[in-house]
């Protein structure tokens, strides 16, 4: 008989976010039936379109709860009471969905946070339940939370800043998941590393930690169009990063290093254009217009993942904004992007401190354009024209 498996992921495919592609890719190949109570975010019609034709979609249930943004009100600190509201509604009702089904296992993901305190309540209620607590991201103590930047921002915005990190963020949602789910899983070395430095006596969760790293789907069409992407010769060279820039994911150093690369080259854009697609924060457009960069740095709005595909295929270099964290022993943040980025197989500039798992990576593949101090950039943007 087919095990049951009740999977808690907060957002779930077709909506495009890194912890609904990494629950899907981890769980697709699994001889389970899987129930899923998810929130509903933006249907990605590209991740759609790959998974109407991907036959292990059929193992998976989707119910939901409510709208992804009423439960996870990050971005609209005016939905506080009605988040409040949904996330006790999403304990309530994976609770009852346990009881209403014979599950054998359980698997939570975070972020959000709120899944593995859905996990640890039936985990309560139902102790022989076995329970896998994966983890994208650290929660208790995140560096993120203690960026020195957030000085910069208004009043307003640091006071939503700390509500929404003892909230959404809050470290009880790490901490139960730690002492109580039966497996925990995390994306890489450094990532464990550091989350279980925060626990006293962590050797006693360790052995019950496992490494998934990121990985992709080979039957993926938009993968397959990533393996067999054409070499690229354009001029000015195209370079590309698809994510957001914020918190942490610092470029000063970046903008710095282009800005003395333009005053040595008043025609830099005739050899090479950055594009940022997605959010970046309002004072570094202060700083792109400071700088005098508009023309070699151009922003974007964030686009689907089937139209990321297309624009790094179509990109001469791919750029990496890593989580820099300069005084820290471990940095345990990895981007999703890289996958994609080493399928390509084309030349990465990665602005990576060297405690970082990116660094590590890009490193040891070869053939990468790595660092994250102005010159060491400068050098490696020089030498990258020049491919």
């Amino acid at each position: 008989m087919t095990k049951k498996m009740l999977v808690i992921p907060g957002g779930f495919v077709p909506y495009n976010d890194t912890v609904t592609l990494l629950v899907y890719k981890r769980l697709r190949n699994l001889d389970y039936d899987f129930d899923v109570l998810a929130l509903k975010g933006k249907v990605d019609l590209g991740i759609a379109n790959e998974l109407e034709k991907d036959i292990n979609i059929r193992k998976f249930t989707i119910n939901y709860l409510c709208d992804y943004d009423d439960c996870i009100a990050i971005q609209h600190p005016l939905r506080l009471l009605k988040s409040l509201y949904y996330m006790n509604k999403y304990i309530k009702e994976a609770v009852k969905m346990f009881e209403g089904n014979n599950y054998d296992e359980l698997y939570t993901s975070s972020v959000p946070g709120i899944t593995h305190l859905c996990g640890y309540v039936i985990k309560k209620k139902y102790p022989n339940v076995k329970w896998h607590a994966s983890f994208s991201d650290p929660i208790k103590n995140s560096p993120y939370k203690k960026d020195p930047d957030l000085k910069k921002r208004n009043i307003f915005y640091r006071i939503a800043f700390k509500i929404g990190s003892f909230i959404y963020m809050n470290n009880l949602y790490e901490e139960v998941a730690i002492k109580n789910a039966d497996e925990l899983v995390f994306i890489c070395e450094e990532q464990k590393n550091f989350t279980l430095k925060q626990y006293e006596n962590s050797e006693t969760y360790s052995s019950k930690c496992k490494i998934e790293p990121l990985t992709y789907i080979p039957d993926w069409q938009m993968y397959k169009d990533l393996m067999n992407a054409p070499e690229i010769h354009n001029l000015p060279k195209q370079a590309v990063h698809l994510g957001r820039l914020y918190g942490l994911r610092k470029i000063d150093s970046f903008l710095l290093a282009l800005k003395e690369l333009k005053e040595n080259d008043p025609l830099l854009s005739n050899k090479v254009i950055f594009h940022q697609y997605s959010d970046i924060q309002p004072y570094d457009l202060k700083k792109v217009k400071e700088y005098n960069l508009n023309d070699v740095f151009v922003v974007h709005s964030k686009v689907s993942y089937s139209e990321s595909i297309k624009i790094m295929r179509e990109a001469d270099i791919l750029v990496l904004f890593d989580t820099l964290l300069e005084n820290e022993e471990i940095q345990p943040y990895l981007p999703s992007k890289i996958v994609e980025y080493q399928l390509l197989r084309k030349p990465i500039l990665g602005i990576c401190g060297k405690n970082s798992p990116s660094y590590r990576i890009l490193s040891e593949d070869g053939g990468n354009y790595v660092g994250c101090t102005k010159n060491k950039i400068k050098e490696n943007i020089l030498n990258l024209i020049k491919v």
